[in-house]
Formats: structure tokens, C-alpha cells, sequence
């Protein structure tokens, strides 16, 4: 059985691993970029957190070797740009240094949207108070909508709101607040499939979704809040990307929206649900999980390329299930599937789990953990085109020629 790395390296470990004298390492603690802790009390000895020392190591490979630095940043998830929204450190996720688990608990998501998109989440943003209404959009169009999933309409009807939004190509506060609240309530309309907003989005969707049962909504809401920001994933890029062009924000979320429908980054939750119900119906959940290792099969829900332990989204979507409905069998299975996967893979269990376990545990229709990953993360690309408008700058990354050498071309 593979032994999981310690967490911590000595100074000696430390210094080999950098290929520095002591005196560099201390400097590099003082200068912040490696973080210590004490050790051994008794030797008043300290360890050096690993995680930084490989990061060091790897940016120093990078420098020497620069004509690769950008492929392996995108490709590794080393950082490509500043942002100062959020930060994954210690296994924990903070949106504006704030912790996500507090966040959770005891703010609204209408107000992590302004946290996000200003840095006050007290500030009021004066749309969100506002009455939404799809039914005086288009309703020819609304009602053509209806084939089509519910990703697939936010993208049809996202030009019609705009084309009626006289804040539509703002890109400055006040006015970028307004239009972002405007797009996040008609989007929450259409996952809700109701003409006007209730009150909060979080009531909203919890009235269309779950009437007679108020209690759910701190559970939805929760998980908004959880699924709004997380850097530089693949859909956020994108719209990094759109917006450095100076789009306008409903052509960013579109652009977002198209990134998340790929399989390999808005599908996970499908493929949960298709392993989660051969799960249910199989004598054994631990047999289950071991034939799709055999076939070769990846395990959704599990692992991610930013967290060594438990995502800390899903941490907290477990344990408000736990305090919400803890006799539900649909938590026990889930519960069994962390088990059963960490004693075959030593993975853990990641926000796709945890926005399934809350779907199936609430009884929510098939898609709508999709549903929920998606609202909440438009709140976190209209943060990030906020963020792009600032610096003025266009996304504009080269390539690295591998074709023919053009010298020894024939024609």
C-alpha cells in the first residue's frame, strides 16, 4: 500500500528538495512564501509546509526553463493571472478572505454576490430588491424554450433580457451590479421555470422546487453560496477570456455557459447520478465501486486536483444534510459511497458528491445539482469579468509552433 507523503518536510528536506543553504530557506519563511510550524518542542526544531516547497521547486524549473512556464501552468494549475476573489489554502476555501463555511452558515447568496462583485457583501445592490419577470421578455420565445435543458434555455434567452437591459454593456459599478443581479435573477427564473421571483433567489427556487417545505432553502442557498467561485476552473477562463475582449457581461455568462455543458466539467454530476443509482439497486455498494475499477471506469464525485483531503464544499453540504435530515437513506448511501470509494482509492469525496447527495436527499428532480453548480457559479464569472473590465487588459496567450518548419516545407 502506497504511504500517503507527509505534509511537512524538515529544514535539511527542505533545503535538499530547493537545492538551498538554510540561511535561504529562513529567508524565504520571512518573505512569506513558505509557510513553518513548530516541531519537536523539545529540539525547538520546525517543518516546512511541502505543498509550498513544490511549489517553489516547480516555479524555479519553470524560470529555467520559460519556453514550457505557460503550458504547464495551464496544464498543471500553477497561476496564470492575479485574482483577488478567492483562495484554496490549507485544504480550505475562502472567497475575499473570508471562509466559506462561514458563509454557508449565515450570509444570503445575495449577499456573497456582493461580496463578491464589490468586496462589501452589506452593500445593497439595488436590482436584487426588484421584481423579475420572464413573462414580459418574449413569451413566444419562452415557450419555444421548453425542449430544450435548462442550460440550454438560460443560453437562448440571454440575449432577449440583454437586448431589453439598458445596463447591458456596462462595465463600471454601479451599474455592472445592477446588470449582474438582472442576469442572475432571470437565470434563477428559468431554472425555477416560474414568471417572477418570489423574494430571494434562494426562496425562489425552494417555492418552485419544494413548496410547503421553507427549511430547504438555507440548504439550496448554502449550496449556491459553495458553488460560486473556485479560480480559474474551465467555464471561469473562459469567461476571463471573453471578458478581456470587453464583451458585454450577458455574452460572458453565455460563453460560461457553453464551457460548462462539456463533458468534462458540467457532466460529473450525470455520471454521479448513473453510479449513485447503481449503487442503490446493487446488494452491495463496495462491489459496485470495485467492478467499475476493474473496468477501468473514473469514480465521479471523487478527488480533485486542488484539495489533497475532503473538498471542503462537500464537507460542508454533508454536515447540513446531517444536521437538516439525518435519518435520510440517501444520506446513508452516501456516507457508504465515501467509505467504500476511500477504502478502494483513497479518494475523497468532492462538491459534485455533495450537490448529489443534497439533490437526491431533498428529492429534486434528476439535473438539478447541475442546476444549482451552475446558478451559483455565474455569480462567480460576473465577479470575474468585473475583476477583467478592471485591468484593462486583453487575454492574449501565444502558441508554440509544432508543424512543419516552414524553411523545409515543400509546397
Amino acid at each position: 500500500m502506497t504511504m500517503t507523503p507527509s505534509r511537512y518536510l524538515s529544514a535539511k528536506e527542505a533545503c535538499a528538495e530547493l537545492g538551498i543553504r538554510p540561511q535561504t530557506l529562513y529567508a524565504y519563511v520571512s518573505r512569506g512564501l513558505i509557510r513553518s510550524e513548530t516541531g519537536d518542542q523539545r529540539q525547538r526544531t520546525r517543518q516546512y509546509y511541502r505543498e509550498d516547497i513544490e511549489r517553489l521547486r516547480r516555479h524555479k524549473e519553470l524560470r529555467a526553463r520559460p519556453e514550457v512556464a505557460a503550458e504547464q501552468a495551464l496544464r498543471t494549475g500553477d497561476p496564470v493571472l492575479e485574482s483577488a476573489l478567492s483562495r484554496i489554502d490549507d485544504d480550505d476555501l475562502y472567497y475575499r478572505g473570508i471562509s466559506v463555511s462561514e458563509l454557508a452558515r449565515e450570509s444570503t447568496i445575495e449577499e456573497v454576490a456582493a461580496l463578491l462583485w464589490t468586496g462589501d457583501r452589506s452593500l445593497r445592490i439595488e436590482e436584487f430588491a426588484g421584481e423579475a419577470r420572464l413573462d414580459r421578455v418574449s413569451p413566444a420565445l419562452v415557450a419555444g424554450l421548453v425542449p430544450l435543458s435548462k442550460v440550454e434555455q438560460m443560453q437562448a434567452i440571454l440575449p432577449a433580457i440583454g437586448a431589453q437591459d439598458p445596463t447591458a454593456f456596462a462595465t463600471a459599478p454601479p451599474h455592472i451590479h445592477q446588470c449582474g443581479a438582472r442576469i442572475l435573477r432571470f437565470m434563477t427564473l428559468v431554472a425555477a421555470a416560474q414568471d417572477k421571483t418570489v423574494s430571494g433567489i434562494a426562496q425562489t427556487l425552494q417555492s418552485a422546487w419544494l413548496p410547503g417545505r421553507p427549511e430547504t432553502a438555507r440548504l439550496i442557498e448554502a449550496a449556491l453560496i459553495l458553488c460560486a467561485d473556485h479560480e480559474l476552473n474551465v467555464s471561469t477562463f473562459t469567461c476571463r477570456t471573453v471578458a478581456s475582449s470587453g464583451a458585454s457581461l450577458y455574452a460572458v455568462v453565455t460563453a460560461g455557459l457553453s464551457a460548462l455543458q462539456g463533458p468534462r466539467h458540467g457532466g460529473a454530476t450525470g455520471r454521479l447520478e448513473a453510479l449513485w443509482d447503481e449503487a442503490e439497486s446493487a446488494n452491495s455498494v463496495g462491489d459496485t465501486v470495485t467492478s467499475r475499477l476493474k473496468r477501468g471506469d473514473v469514480i465521479e464525485g471523487f478527488g480533485h486536483v486542488v484539495y489533497r483531503g475532503v473538498d471542503p464544499r462537500a464537507k460542508i453540504l454533508m454536515e447540513l444534510l446531517e444536521e437538516a435530515v439525518p435519518n435520510s437513506s440517501e444520506l446513508a448511501l452516501a456516507k457508504t459511497l465515501i467509505e467504500e470509494v476511500g477504502k478502494r482509492t483513497g479518494l475523497a469525496h468532492n462538491v459534485d458528491l455533495g450537490l448529489v447527495a443534497l439533490r437526491r436527499t431533498l428529492g429534486l428532480e434528476k439535473g438539478t445539482a447541475l442546476l444549482l453548480f451552475c446558478l451559483g457559479r455565474i455569480i462567480g464569472w460576473i465577479a470575474h469579468a468585473i475583476e477583467q473590465y478592471q485591468t484593462g487588459r486583453l487575454i492574449r496567450p501565444r502558441a508554440k509552433y509544432t508543424g512543419p518548419d516552414p524553411r523545409h516545407a515543400s509546397g
